[in-house]
């Protein structure tokens, strides 16, 4: 098959914005030394690495809208370079909101979009629930280790150099966790955004608000949204509709524990920190 001027021009820009694109992972490096909680450390590493899944899905994404954004521009400016490379520039930069809204507006169906974009924030739901539950694991652990060293320190059955060294682990780790977790919670609100464009037009379709969507949907509302006086749906709420505000719901609260998780081990580390100096451990700044 012949590939066209146009096709050529489209491959080529979008390969060129490709190689602009972050290629995935997480900015923030390894801070701990691990050499008494190995096991502590073995969540972080599982954190860090769903961090890095996520970034290299956003990544994705928003290449799906430099491709279809230079796709537009090369149409446009009849296969110029030029005008595709607008047109993926264009495209990179909404495509963490309207490109998604975009896309799935193209099915036509409601009842089949509705649940397309259900199924979507049920997938990243899942997503976030296992960064939350590698979250929580490795501050247990990390907990449980600090409640045992500080037992044996008060009680004599430690040196208060091997206690700084065990506690510097301890403290890394948790600096780390929280670290990874700050910048999970900002990736994930991006993410967000983009299924907030989908859901606000398809309450508008349904002529109502989108926190009356959740509403007669059964679900709680968001942590952003507010139960204003707003008109009813003109139709009773179909499953696939109450399954996208419910997920839409769900995976805001995600969203919130993440956030409320990170300042949790945060508000903890810092006490911990408190502790071992007022029993007399030098601890690292």
């Amino acid at each position: 098959m012949k590939t066209s001027k146009t096709g050529t021009t489209i491959v080529a820009a979008s390969v060129l914005l490709a190689g602009c694109a972050a290629p995935g992972g997480t900015t923030v490096p390894q801070m701990t030394k691990v050499s008494y909680y190995p096991q502590c450390y073995q969540s972080v590493a599982l954190l860090r690495q769903q961090d890095q899944q996520f970034q290299q899905a956003m990544a994705v994404n928003t290449l799906t809208g430099a491709a279809g954004g230079a796709a537009l521009g090369a149409i446009v400016s009849g296969g110029d370079w030029r005008g595709a490379l607008i047109g993926a520039a264009a495209g990179a930069a909404v495509a963490a909101t309207a490109t998604y809204a975009s896309a799935r507006a193209q099915e036509a169906d409601d009842e089949q979009r509705r649940l397309l974009i259900a199924n979507d924030m049920s997938h990243d739901y899942g997503e976030v629930q296992r960064a939350v539950v590698a979250a929580r694991q490795a501050d247990n652990c990390y907990g449980y280790a600090y409640n045992e060293l500080a037992a044996n320190l008060r009680r004599g059955a430690i040196s208060k150099p091997e206690a700084a060294q065990r506690f510097a682990e301890i403290d890394q780790g948790e600096r780390e966790l929280a670290a990874i977790l700050a910048e999970y919670g900002k990736k994930t609100s991006a993410s967000v955004q983009q299924y907030e464009v989908a859901f606000n037009n398809e309450a508008q379709r349904l002529n109502t608000t989108p926190s009356a969507l959740v509403a007669d949907a059964g679900a709680p509302p968001p942590p952003s949204a507010t139960r204003a006086p707003a008109p009813r749906p003109t139709a009773p709420v179909s499953q696939n509709t109450k399954q996208l505000a419910q997920n839409y719901s769900r995976l805001n609260q995600q969203v919130s524990e993440i956030n409320q998780e990170q300042s949790t081990i945060e508000r903890t580390a810092s006490a911990r920190r408190n502790d071992m100096q007022s029993l007399g451990v030098a601890v690292q700044s």
